[in-house]
């Protein structure tokens, strides 16, 4: 009775990883996709007004990177990669937001914050990739 209470126990502890990685690979297609569609973009130049069409494609960009900043997350499972994503999300709304002085400058002091704090407060373990 105890060697199947282990052997499930070990299955609840290895289906949550592999979750993730069904997840981050069903993303990766996703955001495969999403950089085809990208490129294709910038490749035809469309009728919006050039500011329009700047902005449309760093939102798309943006979008793409902060999913693979997100994969990485959910692969490597280490802080680094967690404040990496949240660093890229702010800066998103910074770039391509049109947002109050005010806004954009709590944005700015949460990205020196992330900073900060991965420079000073982080260990080494922090950044290696969990077994």
């Amino acid at each position: 009775m105890n060697k199947k209470k282990d052997a499930f126990h070990s299955f609840v502890l290895k289906m949550p990883r592999f979750l993730e990685k069904v997840v981050a690979a069903i993303l990766l297609v996703g955001v495969i996709y999403s950089c085809v569609q990208l490129g294709l973009h910038v490749l035809s130049f469309s009728d919006l007004a050039f500011n329009e069409y700047v902005e449309d494609i760093l939102l798309t960009g943006f979008n793409a990177i902060i999913v693979i900043e997100f994969i990485r997350m959910l692969i490597k499972h280490s802080m680094n990669t967690i404040v990496e994503v949240l660093i890229f999300a702010i800066a998103r709304g910074l770039v391509v937001g049109h947002e109050k002085p005010l806004e954009e400058l709590i944005r700015i002091a949460c990205i020196a914050t992330l900073l900060v704090c991965r420079k000073y407060l982080f260990h080494d373990f922090d950044f290696q990739e969990e077994e």
